[in-house]
């Protein structure tokens, strides 16, 4: 094969493996488990007293200790008060924590979990309680109501992704979608550029054949 085509071959390479290396944290990054659904809603009015906050996440969250403590769930109101009365639990891709809440205001849920890709990922949301009159109100706790919750995170425990709303869009599959699509593009470019420097290779004589001088059989 000529030397110019083994170094724009060469050449193709490289610009292969560089957008690959620069996909490649794009790809990770899409990869974290985010909220897809939550109970009560981000921002809803919650009239019913409550007996569970659950939120449910696009993929498995890990349970690494097998009995939810590496995933906290908290619900605290404006003084900072907590209403969560247990652990919470995992089950797929579903975390639930048992709660009672207090009197009508507002109240934030903070989480915590471990994703699929074994990264943390953490976030918090608001929303808003405003019972029937009579609704027995619970007294909550200074503390969490779950010693052991997050005692299982791992050793680098501060959140790699954080949300401030409950359930973000589908951002995260749009830009997983557009990356793979961007690689598969430069893969698909890179080949068809491939396959016309090999046929022009081919196709074309090489310098010896064209100043060889004729044989005298030829010219016979």
């Amino acid at each position: 094969m000529p030397r110019a085509t083994t170094r724009l071959l060469a050449g193709l390479g490289g610009v292969l493996a560089a957008a690959a290396l620069a996909l490649a944290p794009a790809v990770a990054a899409s990869a974290h488990d985010y909220l897809v659904q939550t109970s009560p809603q981000s921002g809803a009015t919650q009239i019913d007293p409550l007996d569970q906050v659950k939120l449910t996440f696009n993929d498995r969250v890990l349970d690494l200790g097998g009995d939810g403590s590496s995933a906290i769930l908290r619900v605290v109101d404006g003084s900072g008060r907590h209403f969560e009365t247990g652990c919470p639990a995992i089950l797929d891709t579903t975390v639930t924590a048992p709660v009672a809440l207090g009197a009508a205001g507002a109240y934030t849920v903070d989480w915590q979990v471990v994703s699929a890709d074994g990264h943390t990922v953490s976030g918090s949301y608001g929303f808003t309680y405003r019972p029937s009159a009579g609704t027995s109100a619970a007294p909550g706790s200074s503390a969490p109501g779950c010693a052991k919750s997050g005692a299982t995170a791992p050793a680098a425990a501060a959140p790699t992704s954080t949300a401030s709303t409950a359930v973000p869009t589908k951002a995260g599959d749009d830009n997983l979608g557009l990356v793979i699509g961007i690689a598969v593009g430069i893969v698909v470019l890179a080949l068809i550029g491939v396959v016309i420097v090999v046929l022009t290779a081919r196709r074309r004589p090489s310098a010896t054949e064209e100043s060889a001088p004729d044989t005298p059989s030829d010219r016979s």
